[in-house]
């Protein structure tokens, strides 16, 4: 798959982000095609690097700040959009 080409619209120019990810999918796939045996190791040892980590227990701590943070944050943005919404029958009435 030629990533230069992929899913761009051709109406609209590509964000920097976009661009930046498609270089360097681009440069690692030539990569792979150049040196496919350290390609191989790097990709062996990612995998056991990951494996060893406590997973669940990262999931939990991450579940459980998620949980913790959700109920204030949801307050916080209704906050916010009844402001607006007060601002906005403010601006209305205003002639």
């Amino acid at each position: 798959m030629e990533y230069d080409q992929a899913i761009m619209n051709p109406q609209t120019p590509p964000h920097a982000a976009e661009l930046s990810l498609h270089q360097t999918l681009k440069r690692v796939e030539d990569y792979v095609r150049q040196e496919p045996t350290k390609a191989v190791v790097v990709a062996l040892g990612t995998g056991l690097v990951l494996n060893l980590l406590p997973t669940r227990m990262l999931a939990g701590v991450t579940a459980g700040i998620a949980t913790r943070l959700l109920p204030p944050v949801l307050l916080g943005l209704g906050v916010l959009k009844a402001f607006e919404i007060c601002c906005e029958k403010e601006d209305a009435r205003t002639p």
